[in-house]
């Protein structure tokens, strides 16, 4: 399972809001910071498939310095 640190989350989650403004707080929290979780919130709110929201995140997280994931 991929979870961020929270000093990762820390560094998304900016970026998280103004990419996707339609996850709302409880999505964010819900996801706990696992990149699976976060991939399929992303994938619902904003009616997209599974790819590219896992290519959404990935390109945020590289975006936010996040260069390996526990």
């Amino acid at each position: 399972m991929n979870v961020l640190t929270d000093s990762q989350w820390a560094a998304l989650e900016p970026l998280l809001k103004k990419a996707c403004p339609k996850l709302t707080p409880s999505d964010l929290s819900e996801s706990q910071r696992r990149v699976d979780i976060l991939t399929a919130k992303i994938q619902n709110r904003h009616w997209m498939d599974r790819v590219a929201a896992q290519h959404l995140v990935i390109g945020l997280l590289q975006q936010a310095g996040v260069q390996k994931v526990a």
